[in-house]
């Protein structure tokens, strides 16, 4: 993710439940561009993370080809605004829907 000021960072995560077409249970942690585990004292960032606090993802088919997506994430609303999680959320969906906008195309 790139912030509005030009600063680089990245996250990484893990998938701890899939259900197709169904639900998304993951966790993210910050990490350096390979992926590798980062605390986030060591990026100047002030945080407090929950061990063990998992995001969930819902998709409901709502019919005509669309999909509701609900995300449950483990932050006050606030916080993620505060923080740049909610930009940072936006930026993931946008790019999802892309890849989902090319491969309705290709069929």
């Amino acid at each position: 993710m790139r912030s509005p000021d030009g600063w680089e960072g990245w996250n990484a995560g893990e998938y701890h439940e899939i259900v197709p077409y169904e639900k998304i249970v993951s966790s993210m942690y910050f990490s350096d561009s390979k992926g590798n585990k980062v605390d986030a004292a060591e990026l100047g960032i002030e945080h407090e993370a929950v061990e063990g606090a998992y995001d969930v993802t819902i998709f409901e088919d709502l019919g005509n080809g669309q999909t509701k997506l609900t995300f449950i994430g483990n932050d006050t609303m606030q916080n993620a605004i505060e923080s740049g999680q909610l930009e940072g959320w936006k930026e993931i969906l946008d790019k999802v829907a892309a890849v989902v906008e090319e491969l309705a195309q290709a069929k």
